[in-house]
């Protein structure tokens, strides 16, 4: 039943009604007692048609109560919930005999019907209890059940309906949930029946009375109570959606009435009573709310705060103390900013003081309603932060309230959250403020004593950091450590204070707060100064941070207290420069936004007269004075890891743009992308890196890379790699290193050279060719030449490990060298470069073996898409003297000079005559060849070199005639067909922006355009020696199968006609040669042999010995017969003969048979024999037809 509290919803009542006997009786004692225990009803399902779901009930409270202590009241004229009567009532039958209930029961039934029947929008039900106590109960139970029961329900179910039900109980039947199913479901029946008739009836009145609202004599209050029993009804019933959407409703209205300002139903804004500012803002039983709501009297104030309070206890009952939170935030910033437009009028400090301990009960509340739920981890977050977003309004209070009696300085942190009524009204006074005075406890004390108030200060403002921290919200929770840093500022307490302020700043800039990080750091540099403090690497670090917040931070009227923004910089950044220069050690801060490097053009520039690029930088200065400094420099990343470095010495930099070009004595040309930026102040350097950090660290937002190009300089100091002239297989590999000076006169030039695959270079072999000057001193890691003069080239020769496992290898390069003209300037260059370590050329060798002779084919292929041009191929004997070995070579009648690709081979054959067949001594394959490329280059530097030596002042625009016109031939290949055939170069369309170069490029194209004999062309030819061994077989054979005239005819000279089917006689003869034996097995006179005729069943059957053994001798033969049968006419090959050697037994128990070499070539294998078509004459004999 209801407990009394006004806070507590009305519940649904349930009355019941039976004879005072039965009442009176132990049996309904233990009938109530168990009827309790099934309360409270449960998954209960409501069907309205004014709504399109159905809402369920999962627990619903019920007031079980006899009607007989209930007495009918008139219709109030006050609206009420529509749970304020029963919606059923229930009359209890006990009663075993049909003759009895028709004298008795009968009657006061239908007594009870007659009266539970004109009850409005309430339900009935008939409960007929039953006790199965024995059989013979049991059997009355039957009996009972087809005549009691149907009695009473013929007798009162006057509609389709059933509203009686039968309850079949026992003690022993108290636990079991089907005996009380029934009644249960009735029940559910019976109250969501009458109230969905109640409900539906008070939502018609409202519409009614909502529909009027335009009408004269409407009245806001009058609606909000009618309306406000709908949500109360709601309530009741546990559905809570639906009450809280009907006080959601009426804040609405309510806001819609605020803005047609008809107020005409409401007191004043606020009619403050006493102790108004300490009550807790959620209770809704301090005031008489609903009287002064139908008196027309209640306060907007009193009235926003009922409604908040009840919107606020709906949401505690569904759980949702977030929403409970959110709102009471929202509530005392909306509302307090109204009350202080009346402030004038209010008790002094009403508005801070109510704030105060509002948000303060609100806390609390939320603390105990909290109590015993279990929050998500996200959810007990959100909870915390909006609790900690209170407490911290209620310390923003005790901020007005400080700034306004004294007790803190009107200035930032303190001053941030300070109203801009406050602030116009300070030290005004009011003449027309009431005299009531505020009631809450702390607040009052604070007002008249200092140290209470930052007691008080420092416990709420810890209170707000211990729920931030709690919900994660960490930079909220450094705000807080802010502020108790400038209240120790204030109370003199500058060591803390320091404290706090230089290690708040690092938690801020994360976050982005740029104006709390200014402040902090602002206040760190005035306190520093302040305890006389060195000027040391910490106080750097914060002036630092402190420019890089002035720089991002828009609001700099928060950074500090000095009006002229620019002095104080100024003088910041001259104490910064003294600082650093006399700092113990090298400082470096990076990513400072007050300074910003970018890169003007993505294109560096070469430097005019000497080794070096020019790059274009332009450097922001976004401070409103100078910035001293010293050097400026900027740091490229190649792509294999190598930076270089532009450099410029200045002095100063002027606030704004500034574009300045940076110098590198040592760029390489390529691509290049943008590492880090540097300026150097003393012994302080700023830095910004814009490469991304290593992988698996964290990074800012990904951004492009900057990209700079470096242009090749073709009069600079360079060095390019190539193979050896001569590569000679099985001695030291080596490689051609070609120096060239370019414009300079080098003094000293160190050369360093390493291999990432783990060749090594042999320096100190290293030596200066033939056509090279300078002079060369090695060393074991370097070779260091000196007094090159300009334009010429040095070619050393570099001998390193064996690199046949690579078909190319690549040289990082590091060249130190010095010029006479800046002897002072050292210069470093790296490069990269890729040299071929395989052949040019694949060889691929057949061999053939005839008698004495020995032919050997070298086909040549070239292994890179370039071309490769073969001037000669030579089989040198490496014998010394006459040693019986004679090498022909084969000679063609085209053109000497050979082209091969890989898709078109050359192939080379010589002839090899032993004249005693025991000589061994090794063979070298000499190719001269050169690659096409360098050929091209080299007649197009020879043709130049004809056109410039008439012009003095072209000479020295030689590289880049050579290089636009080598780009040329790069980019079209269509030239290449014709220039292996006649020598003529026909360049593609080149042009060129220097007019200085125009008629002599137009010379030597004219000249190149011009067929020669290349042949003859005077240039460096290369050489490959190849080792080859003189190929070795223990036994030739010569297999040969000749026609016979006839079986005994040893003549084969004689031919005879042959015909398909006619037995022919054939002689299989077999030479052997043992002329190429290997020499160690010379001792050899015989080996085992068998021959073996091929089957060709398509063409010829073969009788007589097709296989068999024999014993090869040196220059011996075998000869056997054989009988073929040609199968078809026509011009037939002869079969084929295999011989091969048979194993030679090995010597000794353990020794494994050995198998000689042999090949076999058939002597008759390019022979075919003509076989004629079988003729002859045949006679048949036809029979006509018997005669007459």
């Amino acid at each position: 039943m209801n407990n009394g509290n006004s806070n507590a919803p009305q519940r649904a009542t349930i009355t019941y009604t039976a004879p005072h006997t039965f009442l009176a009786t132990e049996h309904w004692k233990q009938v109530y007692a168990a009827l309790l225990s099934q309360l409270p009803l449960r998954n209960l399902h409501w069907k309205s048609a004014s709504r399109p779901n159905i809402r369920t009930i999962q627990e619903l409270d019920v007031n079980l109560v006899p009607a007989e202590g209930r007495r009918d009241e008139h219709t109030s004229q006050i609206p009420q919930t529509v749970l304020e009567k029963p919606l059923l009532n229930a009359y209890i039958v006990v009663c075993d005999d049909a003759e009895t209930y028709k004298n008795t029961v009968k009657k006061q039934i239908k007594d009870w019907h007659t009266s539970a029947t004109q009850r409005k929008n309430q339900e009935w039900l008939i409960i007929h209890v039953v006790r199965p106590d024995s059989k013979a109960a049991a059997q009355r139970m039957f009996q009972m059940k087809t005549s009691v029961l149907d009695k009473i329900r013929a007798d009162f179910n006057m509609e389709k309906k059933d509203r009686c039900v039968q309850l079949v109980w026992s003690y022993d039947s108290q636990d079991n949930l089907t005996v009380w199913a029934e009644l249960i479901n009735k029940l559910k029946e019976g109250i969501l029946s009458a109230f969905d008739t109640a409900i539906t009836q008070r939502e018609d009145e409202v519409k009614r009375s909502e529909g009027q609202r335009q009408m004269p004599g409407w009245n806001f209050c009058t609606f909000f109570i009618l309306k406000e029993s709908l949500a109360t009804s709601f309530e009741g019933m546990n559905l809570h959606d639906d009450a809280l959407e009907t006080y959601n409703e009426l804040e609405a209205l309510f806001f819609e009435v605020l803005k047609e300002k008809n107020l005409s139903w409401f007191g004043t804004l606020i009619t403050p009573a006493p102790k108004d500012d300490s009550v807790p803002l959620l209770s809704t039983s301090k005031k008489p709310y609903r009287d002064l709501i139908l008196a027309n009297t209640i306060s907007i104030f009193d009235f926003r705060i009922y409604l908040l309070a009840r919107q606020c206890a709906i949401l505690h009952n569904m759980h949702h103390l977030i929403e409970v939170a959110q709102k009471s935030v929202a509530f005392l910033g909306a509302f307090g900013r109204r009350l202080r437009e009346v402030e004038d009028s209010l008790p002094k400090f009403f508005v801070e003081s109510w704030t105060y301990a509002s948000a303060l009960s609100v806390v609390e509340q939320c603390d105990a309603w909290a109590k015993g739920l279990e929050f998500p981890k996200v959810a007990l977050a959100s909870f915390n932060a909006l609790k900690g977003e209170l407490v911290e309004l209620a310390r923003h209070q005790l901020d007005t309230i400080g700034i306004r009696v004294g007790h803190l300085p009107n200035r930032p942190p303190f001053s941030i959250g300070l109203p801009s009524q406050v602030s116009q009204t300070l030290g005004k006074s009011v003449s027309n403020r009431t005299s009531l005075q505020i009631s809450q406890g702390e607040v009052v004390k604070a007002l008249s004593d200092k140290d209470a108030f930052f007691t008080l200060y420092v416990k709420i403002t810890n209170r707000a950091i211990e729920l931030y921290a709690a919900a994660g919200r960490r930079k909220f929770a450094l705000k807080m450590h802010g502020s108790l840093a400038a209240l120790d500022v204030h109370r003199d307490r500058l060591t803390n204070a320091l404290q706090t302020f230089s290690s708040l700043p690092a938690h801020y800039a994360p976050h982005g707060w740029t104006s709390l990080e200014a402040y902090m750091l602002c206040q760190a540099l005035d306190i520093h100064s302040s305890v006389g403090k060195a000027r040391d690497r910490d106080w750097v670090y914060i002036l630092l941070d402190f420019l890089k917040a002035y720089i991002q931070d828009l609001g700099k009227e928060l950074l500090m207290v000095e009006s002229d923004h620019m002095n104080y910089v100024t003088d910041l950044v001259e104490a910064l420069r003294v600082a650093a220069q006399s700092a113990p050690s090298e400082m470096t801060h990076h990513d400072h936004p007050a300074i910003s490097v970018t890169i003007s053009d993505g294109n560096a520039r070469t430097a005019e007269g000497r080794d070096g690029a020019v790059l274009d930088v332009i450097l922001n200065n976004m401070l409103p004075c100078p910035l001293p400094m010293d050097e400026v420099s900027v740091s490229l990343s190649g792509r294999d890891g190598s930076k270089i470095h532009f450099v410029e010495n200045v002095k100063s930099l002027s606030p704004g743009k500034n574009k300045m070009p940076l110098f590198c004595h040592s760029a390489a040309a390529g691509t290049y992308s943008l590492h880090s930026a540097q300026i150097k102040m003393s012994n302080l350097t700023l830095q910004w890196v814009h490469s991304p950090p290593p992988t698996g660290k964290a990074s800012r937002a990904k951004r492009p890379p900057v990209l700079v190009r470096i242009p090749k300089d073709l009069h600079a100091v360079d060095i390019r790699l190539r193979q050896s002239q001569r590569i000679q297989l099985g001695k030291t590999p080596s490689i051609v290193a070609v120096f060239t000076p370019g414009r300079n006169h080098i003094r000293t030039a160190t050369v360093k050279l390493t291999a990432p695959s783990g060749i090594q270079f042999k320096f100190g072999e290293a030596s200066l060719l033939s056509a090279s000057n300078g002079e060369l001193v090695t060393s074991d890691d370097s070779i260091t030449l000196s007094g090159v003069e300009l334009n010429t080239s040095v070619s050393i020769s570099i001998p390193h490990s064996d690199a046949s496992a690579f078909h190319a290898m690549r040289v990082n390069i590091i060249v130190e060298y010095t010029t006479t003209a800046e002897p002072d300037v050292h210069r470093t260059l790296q490069l990269v470069r890729f040299v071929l370590t395989a052949l040019p050329v694949a060889i691929n060798v057949e061999d053939f073996f005839r008698g004495t002779r020995l032919f050997t084919r070298f086909t040549l292929s070239s292994t890179s898409p370039q071309h490769v041009r073969i001037l000669t191929t030579d089989l040198i004997s490496q014998g010394k003297g006459n040693d019986g070995l004679k090498i022909v070579r084969s000679r063609s009648q085209t053109r000497r000079l050979t082209t091969i690709t890989p898709a078109q081979p050359g192939r080379f054959l010589f002839q090899m005559d032993s004249v005693r067949g025991q000589e061994r001594d090794p063979l070298h394959l000499r190719i001269t060849y050169r690659m096409l490329r360098e050929e091209v280059e080299q007649v197009i530097e020879s043709v130049i070199d004809t056109v410039l030596e008439a012009s003095e002042s072209s000479r020295t625009k030689r590289p880049e005639i050579l290089e636009i016109l080598v780009q040329a031939l790069e980019k079209d290949a269509s030239w290449v067909s014709l220039y292996e055939l006649t020598g003529e170069l026909v360049i593609p369309n080149v042009s060129t922006e220097d007019e200085g170069i125009g008629e002599a490029l137009d010379e030597i194209k004219k000249m190149l355009n011009q067929p020669r004999q290349l042949e003859e062309f005077s240039s460096e030819w290369r050489e490959i020696v190849i080792p080859v061994d003189v190929p070795q077989m223990h036994i030739l054979a010569s297999a040969s199968l000749q026609i016979a005239s006839n079986p005994f005819s040893r003549d084969p000279a004689r031919s005879l006609d042959l015909f398909a089917g006619q037995p022919i006689h054939a002689i299989l003869t077999i030479r052997t040669s043992f002329h190429w034996a290997p020499t160690e097995d010379s001792h050899t006179s015989s080996y085992q042999m068998r021959f073996d005729i091929e089957e060709m069943s398509k063409d010829w059957l073969v009788s007589g010995r097709k296989r068999g053994d024999f014993t090869a001798l040196d220059n011996n033969t075998f000869t056997t017969s054989v009988t073929l049968i040609a199968l078809h006419h026509g011009e037939l090959p002869l079969p084929k003969v295999a011989v091969t050697a048979l194993p030679i037994p090995g010597e000794g128990r353990m020794k494994a048979p050995l198998l000689p070499s042999c090949e076999t070539y058939q002597v008759h294998g390019a022979q075919t024999v003509l076989v004629l078509p079988r003729g002859g004459r045949s006679t048949f004999v036809v029979n006509m037809g018997e005669s007459p």
